[in-house]
């Protein structure tokens, strides 16, 4: 089975933009509206004025053009996670100026901001930025913007760092906790669990009432429950005929939690698909396939 290349890491050339903000509008409108009194009043005071308030606005043009110019993202990772679930996306940047950038915003649009306060001169940072997509799939991330309005909100500069990376956002798990009694192999439930069988504990409230032994409880007086030698790599299939769901968007969902159960479990494991089928297996790489499968 192919899958389309991921997580490559390109920036295109980037350009830093910068616009006046509310506060900026305003402070130009009424440095013009000085600009007319002391023209129609002569007044040295006014023009003194309004040529400080004009000095401010082109001050703040510049430094906030500047506290972002040389910062750059030099590394990029999303780690493929569930639907219904947050992930995340790091990032590390570098400040390669030789004075420090202050209030940024990094974010773009389905992704939450993140705010950074503080880049000090010549360092590296790292930072997450939470992710939620409610539909499986393979997604991408078109962008990143980094803003600031630094340092007095008169004006925005913005520059966005393309990026050419995918990741994949696998059906959520839910459904049922427990295997179909189906999914053993060439033997039924009971044999498995004979074969594995450990020993006897006592019962624990996240325990399932289906592994209370009641011959050894009505012995002991106690609730006692069977535990099973995980080591011992127990063989099933999970099968989409299996899932009890009826809607196609449901029984995804039930493999998906059953492919991540069977993987803590240390079970090897098999999915059986209306269209794929991938053998017997465990491990990481084996879960991943099986998962990406579901899409």
């Amino acid at each position: 089975m192919k899958f389309p290349p991921l997580r490559r890491f390109r920036e295109k050339h980037q350009k830093t933009y910068i616009l006046p903000t509310l506060y900026g509008v305003a402070l130009g409108g009424l440095c013009l509206l000085l600009l007319g009194i002391a023209f129609a009043s002569t007044n040295n005071a006014v023009y003194f004025l309004c040529f400080l308030l004009s000095s401010l606005a082109i001050q703040s043009l510049v430094e906030t053009n500047k506290n972002i110019e040389l910062l750059e993202i030099t590394h990029f990772e999303i780690k493929d996670f569930f639907a219904d679930e947050t992930g995340a996306i790091l990032l590390c940047l570098k400040n390669l100026g030789s004075k420090s950038i202050y209030d940024l915003q990094i974010g773009a649009s389905a992704l939450l901001s993140q705010s950074v306060p503080l880049m000090p001169a010549l360092l590296k940072k790292e930072i997450q930025i939470p992710l939620k997509i409610k539909s499986p799939g393979i997604h991408s991330v078109p962008f990143l913007q980094i803003s600031s309005e630094f340092p007095f909100h008169f004006a925005r500069s913005w520059k966005k760092n393309y990026i050419d990376i995918s990741f994949y956002v696998f059906p959520p798990r839910r459904g049922l906790s427990e295997f179909s009694r189906q999914a053993f192999v060439g033997r039924d439930l009971k044999a498995n669990e004979l074969d594995n069988f450990k020993s006897h504990r006592e019962y624990q409230t996240t325990d399932s009432p289906q592994r209370i032994d009641w011959k050894v409880t009505a012995r002991t007086e106690k609730l006692m429950v069977k535990e099973f030698d995980q080591n011992s790599a127990t063989k099933i299939d999970l099968r989409w005929e299996d899932c009890p769901q009826t809607e196609d968007s449901e029984k995804y969902a039930q493999l998906s939690l059953w492919i991540d159960l069977a993987e803590k479990s240390n079970y090897e494991y098999s999915l059986t698909l209306p269209k794929v089928t991938i053998g017997y297996g465990h491990g990481p790489q084996h879960r991943l396939t099986c998962l990406r499968a579901l899409l």
